[in-house]
């Protein structure tokens, strides 16, 4: 791990358990601690510490819905998606996204539903397929022409200026007639990563 991130660790572990005395002796302060674990949440899943990115993030939902903080509740449901989707539990992942949709409704933020609905399409293909769909496939299928029936993840190390060789094809995603990706994916057999140097 990265010294900076080592680091990071240490600070939010030792942020953590001062903000969580304060709750303790006041509990108006649960707030404050809540915010500290969504932030826990992220830090833990920068140093691929996903246990405890998932133990703070269910700490923190606890709070906010005792809170009745609905913002604070789509925060963490947020994280929560990025720390499921990094263990490729996308089934869960969407469930997470499906959940901020519902808040996202009630709260009527109209902008973010469209946001929650492609994350919802991805996660749901990605459990289709097995693997995590990169978010720009699921943007390009949603945004593509009636017709186009597949999409294609590509190499950009691969790419020469606006042209993109064969071989820079990792692999292709097929498209619904709902413009959604169906979990169809065909790897490309002449795709090579370039070697690391």
């Amino acid at each position: 791990m990265h010294r900076k991130l080592r680091k990071e660790v240490r600070d939010i572990e030792k942020l953590i358990a001062d903000s969580g005395r304060h709750a303790a002796s006041s509990p108006a302060r649960l707030a404050d601690h809540a915010a500290v674990l969504v932030r826990a949440g992220d830090v833990y899943r920068s140093a691929d510490r996903l246990q405890e990115a998932s133990a703070c993030l269910t700490e923190a939902l606890d709070a906010y819905r005792r809170l009745d903080d609905l913002p604070g509740e789509m925060r963490t449901l947020s994280g929560m998606t990025f720390v499921l989707r990094a263990q490729d539990r996308f089934a869960e992942a969407a469930d997470c996204c499906r959940r901020s949709l519902v808040i996202a409704t009630d709260l009527g933020w109209e902008e973010m539903r469209d946001a929650l609905q492609w994350r919802i399409a991805a996660m749901e293909a990605a459990d289709r397929a097995g693997i995590d769909v990169p978010d720009e496939l699921v943007k390009a299928a949603l945004h593509g022409e009636p017709g186009e029936d597949w999409v294609y993840e590509i190499d950009g190390s691969r790419v020469q200026g606006d042209h993109a060789p064969p071989e820079a094809i990792i692999r292709a995603w097929q498209v619904g007639s709902d413009r959604l990706l169906t979990g169809v994916v065909i790897p490309n057999a002449n795709y090579r990563a370039r070697r690391k140097r």
